[in-house]
C-alpha cells in the first residue's frame, strides 16, 4: 500500500498550511482540502546568484533585492534535506508578469516571506495567500493607470518583457502598417495612370497615322483620276458654229513658227502652243462676227507652269496693228484662278487691257492638267461666265455689242517659256432664253 508519508531518508515532508495533512514530495497542491500551498524556504537559505537562476524564472531586476523578481521566488535547498544541493521545483502556475516592479510599487519587495519555515503561530497554522499578489498596473505616460491586461506599447526602442527587442523599421510606424497600405494603394493608381497614358498615346498616334494615310491616299487619287466634268443643260437652237476638230474642214489658219508658236488640229482637239512668253490666239475662221450667243468648249492647260493661262476672246475687233485690238477676254489659269478683261485702244493705236474681274479663286475650277467645261453667255450688255456647271460671275458692260471670237493660250512674261492649251467640243449656239 502506498503511503502519503515519505520514505526514510527522503526530503522533509511539507504539511498543508490549511488542514495540516502531509503533502507528497515536491507537491504544493493538497488533495484533501484543495489548497495550493506556498513552497517552504529555510531562514538560512543562501541567496542564489544571478547565474543560478532556475528555469522558468524571470531575469533579476534592478528594483528587487538580490536580483530576485517579486512575482516568483526560486526554491532554496534545505540544510537538513538529504537532497542537499537540489532546488525544490518552482511554482508551476500563473504566467510571469510582463511588468517588472519599480520603486513605485505598493508591495515593497514581494515574493519573500519573513519566516518561510514558520507555518504555525499561536498554535494555529498561519494563513497564506493562495496566490502571489499582483502589482498594480504601471502608470501611463500621462499619469493614469492602464486598464485590464492590455500590454503597454514599447517606449522608443526598449524591449517589452518577454519579447525580443526589434528595432523600428525605417518608413514604418509602431502599432500598425498604415504607410505600407498607403504605399500599396498608391502603386495601383500609378499603374492605372500609366495604362491610361499608353492608351491615349496609342489612340492619338493611330488617329494621326490614319489621317496622314487618308490625306496621302486622297492626294494620290486626285492626281491619278481626272474629276468628272459637271454636265450643263443642253443648249437649244441650231448651232451658229461648231467644230469637232477631227480635221481642218472649217478652214483654221494653221500657220506655225517653230520655237515661237504652233497650232495643230487632230483627233478631236485643237492644240495651241506658245514658246516665246507671249499670247497666241486663233480666230474663228471666215471672219465671222457674233452679236448675242452662247458658247461651250472643253479646255485644259496641258503644258507649262500653273501661272500660264488659256481662254476665249469674244466681241473682238482689229485695227492696223492687232488682229484683236478691242475685246472681252475670259482667262483661266493653271493654279485654279480666273480673271475677266476688257481691251481698248489708246490715242496711239496701242491695245491695252483692264480688269472687269480681278484674279479670283474658285473651287469650281480644275487646275493644270484637268479639263474645265466653259460656258459664256453674251446677251446684250449682260455677260455670264460658267465653269463646270457653276456660275462664276455675271458682268454688265455695253462698250462692245458684237465682234469676233477666238481661242488663245498665254505664256506669260517672266515665266518658263512654253505653254500649251488643248480645246475640244467647240459649239456656238444662239442666245438662250
Amino acid at each position: 500500500m502506498s503511503s502519503i508519508y515519505p520514505s526514510y531518508g527522503s526530503a522533509p515532508t511539507q504539511l498543508c498550511q490549511h488542514c495540516g495533512r502531509p503533502l507528497p514530495p515536491n507537491e504544493v497542491y493538497c488533495s484533501n482540502c484543495g489548497l495550493v500551498n506556498t513552497p517552504s524556504q529555510p531562514n538560512n537559505a543562501p541567496t542564489q546568484s544571478p547565474s543560478g537562476i532556475s528555469w522558468g524564472s524571470t531575469p533579476p531586476g534592478t528594483d528587487q533585492p538580490g536580483g530576485q523578481p517579486w512575482r516568483q521566488s526560486p526554491a532554496q535547498p534545505s540544510p537538513n534535506n538529504a537532497l542537499n544541493g537540489f532546488s525544490v521545483p518552482q511554482q508551476a502556475f500563473g504566467p510571469p508578469n510582463p511588468y517588472p516592479a519599480g520603486n513605485d510599487t505598493v508591495f515593497g519587495s514581494p515574493g519573500q516571506q519573513s519566516n518561510p519555515n514558520n507555518f504555525y503561530g499561536n498554535g494555529a497554522p498561519a494563513p497564506q495567500q493562495p496566490f502571489y499578489p499582483q502589482p498594480s498596473p504601471p502608470l501611463s505616460a500621462s499619469g493614469f493607470q492602464t486598464s485590464g491586461y492590455a500590454q503597454p506599447p514599447a517606449m522608443n526602442d526598449y524591449q517589452q518583457p518577454g519579447f525580443a527587442n526589434t528595432p523600428a523599421m525605417k518608413g514604418y510606424q509602431s502599432g500598425g502598417f498604415a504607410p505600407q497600405a498607403e504605399e500599396r494603394s498608391r502603386r495601383p493608381k500609378i499603374g492605372m495612370i500609366l495604362t491610361i497614358l499608353v492608351i491615349l498615346l496609342v489612340v492619338v498616334g493611330g488617329s494621326i497615322g490614319g489621317f496622314t494615310y487618308l490625306k496621302r491616299h486622297s492626294a494620290s487619287t486626285t492626281i491619278q483620276v481626272s474629276p468628272t466634268v459637271a454636265s450643263t443643260p443642253i443648249p437649244q437652237g441650231k448651232p451658229l458654229f461648231s467644230d469637232p476638230f477631227q480635221n481642218n474642214n472649217a478652214g483654221w489658219d494653221l500657220t506655225s513658227k517653230p520655237g515661237e508658236f504652233s497650232i495643230k488640229i487632230s483627233n478631236g482637239s485643237m492644240v495651241l502652243e506658245d514658246d516665246n512668253n507671249k499670247l497666241f490666239s486663233e480666230l474663228i475662221p471666215g471672219g465671222r462676227n457674233f452679236n448675242d450667243f452662247f458658247l461651250t468648249v472643253d479646255a485644259t492647260l496641258s503644258k507649262g507652269t500653273q501661272s500660264n493661262g488659256y481662254g476665249i476672246y469674244f466681241r473682238g475687233a482689229s485695227n492696223q496693228s492687232f488682229d484683236i485690238a478691242t475685246y472681252y477676254r475670259f482667262e483661266l489659269y493653271g493654279d485654279g484662278t480666273f480673271a475677266i478683261y476688257k481691251g481698248s485702244v489708246d490715242s496711239t493705236g496701242t491695245s491695252t487691257s483692264t480688269f472687269l474681274v480681278n484674279y479670283s479663286q474658285s473651287p469650281a475650277l480644275q487646275k493644270q492638267g484637268n479639263v474645265n467645261h466653259i460656258g459664256i453667255s453674251a446677251k446684250g450688255p449682260t455677260m455670264t461666265f460658267v465653269v463646270n456647271g457653276q456660275t462664276l460671275k455675271i458682268v454688265t458692260d455695253n462698250t462692245y455689242s458684237s465682234g469676233s471670237i477666238a481661242l488663245f493660250v498665254s505664256n506669260l512674261p517672266h515665266t518658263t517659256p512654253g505653254a500649251q492649251a488643248t480645246f475640244s467640243n467647240l459649239v456656238i449656239y444662239p442666245p438662250q432664253s
